[in-house]
């Protein structure tokens, strides 16, 4: 991830997590950004997806809204509690599902150019911004259970 030409001289810190009920099922996913003069959060879901997918559609979301607003300066430093993710990403890990997704999420890495780190947190762990995340994207599968 860090491979690119850029060497940006703030890094943003976001967080962005998935959340499946059943595997497939309703799910979820979540981001903040912690930008400079406040943080910036989105969520949304999917009727019947996996776990995974929902990992990447956040990690994605969080990419996007940072790329809208960063300076030039400005990289993101992204935690996610997804080995998967990370290893997708940043590791050449073969994609084997959910390929879809993957030529937006190259887009956006090739866009920010060498201005994404990902970072691993233990998920339900003491991180706040996780915490967060994590709410969210489970608050948002919630809108796609039956009642």
């Amino acid at each position: 991830m860090t491979s690119g030409t850029r060497r940006p001289s703030k890094w943003i810190s976001a967080y962005s997590d998935g959340a499946c009920s059943g595997n497939p099922g309703p799910g979820g996913w979540g981001f903040l950004i912690e930008w400079e003069d406040g943080v910036e959060e989105g969520s949304g879901g999917e009727p019947s997806t996996t776990n995974n997918r929902m990992e990447l559609v956040a990690a994605r979301e969080a990419m996007a809204a940072f790329a809208r607003r960063r300076r030039p300066d400005q990289g993101l430093l992204l935690h996610v509690d997804s080995l998967n993710v990370i290893g997708w990403l940043s590791k050449g890990w073969k994609r084997n599902a959910n390929r879809d997704l993957f030529p937006a999420i190259d887009r956006l890495l090739a866009e920010l150019d060498g201005g994404v780190r990902l970072a691993h947190v233990r998920g339900h762990q003491d991180s706040a911004g996780n915490n967060r995340v994590d709410r969210l994207a489970v608050e948002a599968s919630r809108r796609f259970q039956r009642s």
